[in-house]
C-alpha cells in the first residue's frame, strides 16, 4: 500500500505549492528566468485553468509533489488541442523522488482528464530528461515527434512531447 495520496490543492496551500514547484524545478535548473519563475509561482492561475494536484506523504501530511492539469484553451495550456487536457509543471521535492509521487500524479491526471471527457492527455519535458521520459513511457505515454517539430520551432529550450490516448473517440 502506498503512503502517497494525490488530491486537489486547497486554496490555503497555494503558497506552499508554489514554493514546492520552485524547489522541484530549481534542483534541475540553476536559476529560472523571471517569466518562468512567475509561472512556477502562479498556483491560483494554474488552479483556475484546471486542477492543481498535490502528492501528499500520508504519514506526515507533507506536500511532496505537484502537477497542473490544464483544460485546453486556458492561459497556461500551450500544447493541448481542443479535445486534450495538458499536464504541466510536474515537480517532486528532491528528497522524495523515487517513491512514486510522480507516477501517482500522472495516474491521477490521466483519470481526471478522462473524467473531463478528453480524448488524450499531453505533456512535455526536456529532451534530455531521461528519467521523466522513462516514467511517461511506463505509464503508456507515446512520444509525438511531429508535434515537437511544430512546438520547438521558435523556443529556446527544446522539449520532448508525449501524449496518452484516453480511449475516447473524436466527436
Amino acid at each position: 500500500m502506498s503512503d502517497i495520496r494525490v488530491r486537489t490543492a486547497r486554496a490555503h496551500e497555494h503558497e506552499r505549492v508554489a514554493a514546492l514547484t520552485v524547489d522541484g524545478f530549481r534542483s534541475r535548473n540553476s536559476a529560472p528566468r523571471p517569466e518562468r519563475l512567475a509561472l512556477l509561482r502562479d498556483t491560483p492561475g494554474r488552479a483556475a485553468a484546471g486542477d492543481l494536484l498535490v502528492a501528499v506523504d500520508e504519514p506526515s501530511g507533507t506536500l511532496i509533489g505537484t502537477a497542473s492539469l490544464l483544460r485546453p484553451g486556458t492561459v497556461h495550456a500551450r500544447l493541448a488541442l481542443p479535445d486534450e487536457a495538458e499536464l504541466r509543471l510536474l515537480a517532486v521535492l528532491p528528497e522524495h523522488r523515487g517513491r512514486g509521487a510522480g507516477g501517482a500524479l500522472l495516474s491521477e491526471g490521466l483519470g481526471r482528464a478522462r473524467s473531463w471527457g478528453m480524448r488524450a492527455l499531453v505533456l512535455d519535458t526536456g529532451w534530455d530528461n531521461a528519467v521523466s521520459q522513462r516514467v511517461y513511457r511506463r505509464l503508456g505515454f507515446v512520444r509525438q515527434y511531429a508535434r515537437e517539430e511544430r512546438e520547438n520551432r521558435h523556443r529556446p529550450v527544446k522539449t520532448a512531447v508525449f501524449s496518452h490516448d484516453l480511449g475516447r473517440s473524436r466527436a
